[in-house]
């Protein structure tokens, strides 16, 4: 039986192929940057969640009224699921090089969790802006049409 995919579904998947090459990558070098982690943890979170909408929701996304609510909870997923996978891979590196000092110590981890709430806003915040201008698109392609 062959499945149809939309192509969002490949374009996902390459990139969480990508995130995963450029994390065992990062995990090899002796950085203890904070920036470079939340960055691999930010596109792991929103590859994810864009692998999880196109292979779950693919039908629920074709109806125009449900792009905002699901462009929202999309964003606040995302939003949560970058703190939890940038601490994450904290501790993966942290646990991968195994020094006496570790690259992030525990407080640096734990303020990546105090922030959850606040990614969790700024991802809910995105999630609405892209919902709304998918929403704009939509009306501008059906206002074409009638054209």
């Amino acid at each position: 039986m062959n499945v149809s995919r939309p192509a969002t579904y490949r374009y996902c998947r390459h990139i969480l192929v990508v995130t995963g090459i450029a994390i065992l990558v990062w995990s090899g070098l002796e950085d203890s940057d904070a920036l470079a982690v939340t960055i691999l943890g930010g596109v792991a979170a929103a590859a994810s969640t864009m692998f999880l909408l196109s292979t779950r929701l693919p039908r629920l996304l074709v109806n125009a009224r449900n792009r905002l609510p699901i462009a929202a909870l999309a964003g606040l997923w995302a939003g949560g699921l970058t703190a939890v996978i940038t601490q994450a891979l904290m501790l993966f590196k942290n646990v991968r090089h195994g020094h006496i000092n570790p690259d992030y110590p525990p407080q640096m981890i734990l303020a990546i969790l105090e922030r959850l709430p606040l990614w969790v806003l700024a991802g809910g915040l995105a999630g609405i802006g892209i919902g709304i201008l998918l929403k704009l698109r939509a009306n501008r392609q059906a206002t074409a049409e009638k054209t």
